[in-house]
C-alpha cells in the first residue's frame, strides 16, 4: 500500500509511506479568493496568530495561504506531529488577540519585501478586483481586523468539515486527537471576470517577460499538455534561438473542475520583437498540430514515473480533490488515464488553452490578430454632474459624478468607470482623495484639488460607498497633495487656440478671477 485514506476525529487524513521524519499538513478551505478586497489579508493573520501560538515548541513548521487554501504543516517526530496539530486548534479556538498589533506589524513588512509575482497582472486582468483576482492586490485589511471579526471568519471558515490531513512518512500517530467545531464544506467560490473575450492579451511596457495564462479542465491530458508546452518552449527559446533563459509552463489547481495552465519566458528588450512571435506561435502550435506519438509517450511515461516516485503527492492531490468536493481517484484509474492520453487528446487541450488564453506582453508588442485587446476603458460613462479639470482648458478630461458611480472620461473613446455598487474598495486619505477599485478591476484615483468645484466630491463619494468598503490611509504631506499645473497663460492661449479652431470669436471677461 503506498497510500490510504483514514479519519481523525471527522477530518479525512490522507497518508502515505515514507522515510525520516514524518511530515503532516492541516488544510483548510479557505484563502484569498473568499476575502472581500477592502477587508483582504484576515486569512493570513489568522495563520499567523495561530503559528505564533505554537512556534515556541522545538517543531520545523510553517504555514501559508493561496488562493483556495490555508496549510499549517510540521515536521519531526510522531510525538512532536501530534503537540503541533494540537496546538493549532487548540489556538484556532482562542487566538492571543494581544499579538494584534504586533502580527499586522509583521503582515506589512512580509508585503513589503514581497516581490511581485508573475502571475498577478495576469490574474487581475482576467478577474478583476474579486475571488482569484484578490491576491494581486495588497492586503488592504491589515491592521484593521477586529476580535470580533476575526473570530467569525474562523468559525465559519476554520472547522473540520471544512478541512483534510496528509502524512507524509506514516499514518497519522494514534493519540492524535484535533478539537475543532463542526461547520460545513464550503467549495472554491465561483471565478468574477473581467475578460469580455479570449484568447486575448494586454501590454505590460516595463516587463521584460511574455506571459500566457489559461484554463482548462482538470485532466492527466492538460496535465501532458503543460509540459508538452514547456519543453517546446525551452527547445526552441532557449537551445535554439537563444533569447530566453528560463521558459516553462505550469500546471496549477484553481477549483474542483478547472486548472491554470502558465507559461513565461523572459528576454532582453531588444529581441521582444522575436520573443513574443516565437511564443505564440508555439502556444499557438500545440493547439493547430498534435505532437508525435513518440513526444507524447515520453510525456506520459515521465508523469507515470513521478506518480510511481512520489505516493506523497498522490494522498496530497486526493486530499485536495476531497477538499474542493471530487471524488479522490485510484492508481488504477489513475493509470487508465494515463494510458488512455494520446496526441489528439493533448491537441484538444491545446484547443481549449488557446480558447481562453489570457497573454502578457513585454514593452508594446503586439501578438498579432488572433488575440483581442483587454478591455483598457470602460463600456461606457454614467450619467451625472460634469466636473471640468482645474487645468481646463489645456487639460480637457472630464470627471462625472451622478447616483450611479463616477466615470473620467479622457476623450470621447477612453474613460474609466466605477459603479457604486460595483466599488470592491475606496481607499481614503485624510485630505479628501479618494481611490475607487472596481470589481472588473478598473481604477479610479479623484483628486478634489484637480477639479473646479471638486471640494465636493469627498462628501458625496463617502456616502455612495458603504463604510466596510472603506481603507482609510495614512496623511499625505502637503507636497504629496497634487495642485493644478497649467498656468493663467496657458489656460488663456489654449482656450485661444479652441476658439479659434471652433471658428468663433474670442470672447472677453473682466473681473479679478480666471476665465472659465
Amino acid at each position: 500500500m503506498v497510500w490510504a485514506r483514514t479519519e481523525v476525529d471527522g477530518i479525512p487524513a490522507y497518508w502515505a509511506d515514507g522515510d525520516g521524519d514524518l511530515k503532516a499538513h492541516l488544510i483548510f478551505r479557505v484563502g484569498t479568493a473568499d476575502e472581500q478586497l477592502a477587508v483582504s489579508g484576515i486569512t493570513h493573520l489568522i495563520e499567523h496568530l495561530a503559528l505564533f501560538a505554537v512556534k515556541g515548541q522545538a517543531h520545523t513548521v510553517n504555514g501559508q495561504v493561496d488562493a483556495t487554501t490555508t496549510v499549517f504543516a510540521v515536521k519531526g517526530d510522531p510525538q512532536e506531529v501530534v503537540e503541533f496539530l494540537t496546538g493549532v486548534c487548540g489556538a484556532l479556538r482562542s487566538l492571543p488577540f494581544d499579538r494584534l498589533q504586533v502580527e499586522n506589524r509583521i503582515l506589512r513588512a512580509e508585503a513589503n519585501d514581497r516581490a511581485p509575482a508573475l502571475l498577478e497582472p495576469l490574474l487581475l486582468w482576467r478577474y478583476g478586483a474579486a475571488t482569484y483576482g484578490v491576491s494581486s492586490y495588497e492586503e488592504f485589511g491589515v491592521g484593521r481586523h477586529t476580535p470580533d471579526q476575526i473570530s467569525a471568519w474562523v468559525e465559519r471558515w476554520f472547522t473540520r468539515d471544512n478541512a483534510v490531513l496528509v502524512f507524509m512518512g506514516g499514518p497519522p500517530p494514534e493519540s492524535l486527537r484535533l478539537d475543532l467545531p463542526a461547520g460545513e464544506r464550503i467549495p472554491p467560490p465561483a471565478p468574477s471576470s473581467a475578460l469580455p473575450v479570449t484568447p486575448a492579451y494586454f501590454t505590460e511596457p516595463l516587463q521584460h517577460t511574455v506571459a500566457a495564462n489559461a484554463v482548462v479542465g482538470r485532466s492527466v491530458p492538460a496535465q501532458a499538455y503543460t509540459m508538452l508546452l514547456g519543453r517546446r518552449l525551452e527547445k526552441k527559446l532557449r537551445m535554439e534561438l537563444g533569447i530566453s533563459y528560463s521558459p516553462a509552463a505550469s500546471y496549477n489547481v484553481r477549483d474542483a473542475d478547472v486548472a491554470h495552465v502558465t507559461a513565461f519566458a523572459d528576454g532582453l528588450p531588444e529581441n521582444h520583437a522575436e520573443l513574443v512571435s516565437a511564443f505564440v506561435f508555439h502556444f499557438r502550435l500545440t493547439a493547430e498540430e498534435a505532437a508525435s506519438g513518440q513526444e507524447i509517450a515520453d510525456i506520459v511515461d515521465r508523469l507515470r514515473t513521478a506518480k510511481r516516485d512520489s505516493p506523497s503527492g498522490t494522498a496530497y492531490g486526493n486530499a485536495l480533490r476531497e477538499l474542493f468536493g471530487r471524488e479522490p481517484i485510484s492508481d488504477r484509474d489513475h493509470a487508465a488515464s494515463l494510458a488512455a492520453v494520446d496526441p489528439e487528446a493533448v491537441r484538444e487541450v491545446g484547443v481549449e488553452a488557446l480558447r481562453s488564453a489570457l497573454l502578457m506582453t513585454p514593452g508594446w508588442e503586439l501578438p498579432g490578430a488572433r488575440f483581442h485587446p483587454a478591455p483598457w476603458t470602460s463600456a461606457d460613462a454614467v450619467d451625472g454632474q460634469v466636473l471640468r479639470s482645474a487645468d481646463a482648458p489645456v487639460d480637457g478630461e472630464r470627471l462625472v459624478i451622478g447616483p450611479a458611480g463616477v466615470s473620467l472620461v479622457q476623450s470621447p473613446s477612453r474613460r474609466v468607470t466605477v459603479r457604486f455598487p460595483e466599488c470592491e474598495a475606496m481607499l481614503a486619505w485624510p485630505d479628501g482623495a479618494r481611490r475607487l477599485i472596481g470589481r472588473d478591476g478598473f481604477s479610479l484615483l479623484i483628486e478634489p484639488t484637480l477639479w473646479i468645484g471638486g471640494s465636493s466630491l469627498t462628501a458625496r463619494l463617502d456616502e455612495a460607498i458603504p463604510a466596510d468598503r472603506v481603507v482609510p490611509r495614512p496623511r499625505r504631506s502637503s507636497d504629496r497633495i497634487p495642485k493644478p499645473k497649467a498656468s493663467r497663460y496657458q489656460r488663456v492661449r489654449a482656450r485661444l487656440t479652441r476658439d479659434r479652431a471652433a471658428g468663433a470669436a474670442p470672447t472677453r471677461r473682466t473681473g479679478g478671477g480666471d476665465a472659465d
